[in-house]
């Protein structure tokens, strides 16, 4: 289920990504030689995918810390005992 959802929002933000960049170029056509707030959208997006792959990367290893912290710990239901 996380994996279709995953697929269906990363298509989602690539055609929002595609149209906000065909506006752009339709508009910057309709100007020419004159350069506006849309010369913005290209280096914006950029940036967008490098803050997604930090993001990424980033809960790649809290994740990574997490199931380390289990294995040291152990399972809940695992005593302890002393010498008998």
């Amino acid at each position: 289920m996380f994996n279709r959802m995953k697929a269906v929002v990363t298509f989602a933000a690539g055609a929002v990504a595609g149209l906000m960049l065909a506006a752009c170029l339709t508009v910057q056509g309709s100007r020419p030689g004159v350069f506006g707030g849309e010369a913005l959208i290209l280096p914006l997006m950029v940036l967008l995918l490098y803050v997604g792959y930090e993001a990424g990367r980033l809960a790649t290893l809290a994740q990574a810390e997490q199931r380390r912290c289990r294995r040291r710990a152990g399972p809940p239901y695992r005593v302890e005992r002393g010498d008998e």
